[in-house]
């Protein structure tokens, strides 16, 4: 029989089991004992000075990686502060497990200060959570919150554990290095590949989301969708990079709006859903979809298909190798033409960007896309820039484009930009606003302690400009003659390069088209945060 062991020593057994590297977190009284564990592993514990940091850098390490990061949580007000980003990972199908500390078990019956209703509390941005009831359950508590994280579709998991705990005693000490297989193919594979070549030409859309970005399909898909000849769409709020932009088959992102949505989907007889749903960020007119349009949809996880609309078939299997498999029965009958790939269009950019007139700065930004390799990392988030942004990199036919949280929280975009560098040790770039960096602008401490190379461009306007456009879209008017309540941060401005130095940053400003060069050949030299301003005053 195995020794008895601490909770302490459970821990660190299963940081070794799992050969977990890093541990992100921002602390308080009821997790120290949970990081004098840490103490003696040779794990890394990425601090954050802020929750929500803390979360968003841990999703955009999984979202490399793979697998779940761990994030380590203060009791019920650190969680409170971290849940708009772990509901971002929810919603958006990335993995992790977070773990808080909770007062210790014997006062609990007294409800004391930091008593809580945790697992309450993460109900609504977590897949699973639990609360260990004794040392004798931490074992199995841990190894259920790591593998239930990673299985489709994937997404944070929460466990609360007492704080005494580390010190109490078990022989319940058991860790398995748990392999999945999740490769899985419908057997009725021919069956879907023969409905989709059935109809008609021209008739057929594909609509990627998340899944595809999350289970490496891009190839797969470009390949179904030259052998169909099917038109292609990226679903809205899908996170990351889905498809291949410069696919000659490729027509866009579905639009935000319900009647936008339906206009097109009303073009065509059936439509091949890859992944979860398409969102809709406000109605208009008539729900997105027509109800005379055959959809089949393809998912790993089985409460995802249906369950936004009736589909006429609902496929579960892997996507990539249910992709993989279609495209193998399609190839008995036909045979796949090689994809001329389209070229960026820059004098098309160029003329439609220019630097004059009003948006002279519209050049500037285009200006720094064009400067990137197009496996760069660029991620955008919730500024009246952001479609704009989306544009020029889809246009660039840059890869790994990622915006909007599905969950709706600000904050996802700067720390998120840290750990996918932290993850791939390349500069990653991320374009935010003035208003939209406040709910993480924490980050950047975090990325200049561990010297993090990431690259954050900020928009500075002194106002939440997407929300006066998104006022007058719905009421009327024009920005101009509109008397807009809590919408202007001036007065005092924020004084955005004193504060992103505070936080450790190098900072650099680009006013002309000139300055591009330099400014980002000393952002991809410095092995750290670099914070870059463009103003972009209305």
């Amino acid at each position: 029989m195995d020794k008895k062991r601490t909770g302490a020593q459970l821990i660190q057994n299963f940081i070794n089991t799992y050969d977990i590297k890093y541990v992100f977190g921002n602390p308080g009284t009821t997790e120290t004992t949970f990081l004098s564990a840490l103490a003696d592993t040779d794990v890394t514990y990425v601090l954050s000075v802020h929750e929500s940091s803390a979360v968003g850098i841990a999703a955009g390490y999984a979202l490399i990686t793979g697998k779940p990061s761990i994030v380590n949580l203060h009791t019920y007000p650190g969680l409170a502060n971290g849940m708009f980003n772990m509901r971002n990972a929810l919603l958006s199908g990335v993995p992790l497990f977070v773990i808080n500390g909770t007062q210790d078990s014997r006062i609990l019956i007294h409800n004391p200060p930091l008593g809580a209703p945790n697992t309450q509390l993460a109900e609504t941005a977590s897949k699973y959570q639990y609360e260990v009831r004794s040392i004798d359950e931490l074992t199995v508590a841990l190894q259920r919150c790591y593998v239930q994280a990673i299985l489709q579709p994937p997404g944070p998991v929460f466990l609360s554990i007492p704080m005494d705990f580390m010190k109490h005693t078990t022989d319940k000490v058991t860790f398995k290095r748990t392999t999945i297989f999740d490769d899985s193919v419908s057997a009725s594979v021919a069956k879907i590949a023969t409905a989709l070549s059935a109809v008609p030409r021209g008739k057929l859309m594909i609509v990627a989301d998340y899944a595809v970005g999350w289970d490496k399909s891009i190839g797969a898909l470009s390949e179904l969708a030259a052998t169909l000849d099917a038109d292609m769409y990226q679903a809205p709020f899908h996170v990351q990079g889905v498809v291949d932009t410069l696919h000659p088959n490729y027509k866009g992102q579905l639009p935000s709006t319900t009647g936008d949505i339906h206009k097109i989907l009303s073009g065509y007889h059936t439509m091949l859903l890859v992944g979860e749903k398409i969102d809709a960020f406000s109605y208009t007119d008539t729900s997105a979809m027509p109800p005379e349009l055959n959809i089949i949809q393809l998912s790993a996880a089985t409460h995802q298909l249906g369950f936004d609309w009736p589909v006429d078939i609902a496929v579960v299997g892997d996507i990539q190798a249910t992709l993989s498999g279609i495209n193998q029965a399609l190839s008995l009958d036909a045979n796949t033409a090689k994809i001329s790939y389209r070229k960026p269009d820059i004098s098309a950019l160029d003329h439609a960007y220019p630097y004059a007139g009003e948006h002279a700065s519209n050049a500037l930004v285009l200006g720094i896309l064009k400067k990137l390799d197009c496996d760069t990392h660029v991620i955008t988030e919730g500024s009246s820039e952001d479609p704009m942004v989306q544009n020029m990199a889809n246009s660039l036919g840059i890869r790994n484009v990622h915006f909007n949280p599905r969950g709706g929280g600000l904050g996802w975009a700067m720390p998120l930009a840290t750990g996918i560098a932290l993850g791939t040790h390349k500069h990653a770039v991320c374009f935010v606003g003035d208003g939209g960096s406040m709910f993480s602008i924490h980050s950047i401490w975090t990325a200049a302690a561990y010297k993090i190379p990431v690259i954050f461009v900020c928009f500075i306007n002194h106002e939440y400009h997407l929300l006066k456009e998104l006022w007058v879209q719905q009421l009327g008017g024009s920005i101009e003659h509109t008397k807009f309540v809590g919408m202007d941060i001036s007065d005092p401005n924020l004084d955005m390069e004193a504060i992103a130095r505070g936080f450790g940053a190098q900072v650099s400003q680009i006013n002309v088209p000139d300055d591009v060069d330099k400014v980002l050949a000393d952002a991809f030299s410095h092995q750290g945060p670099s914070f870059i301003l463009i103003n972009r005053e209305h």
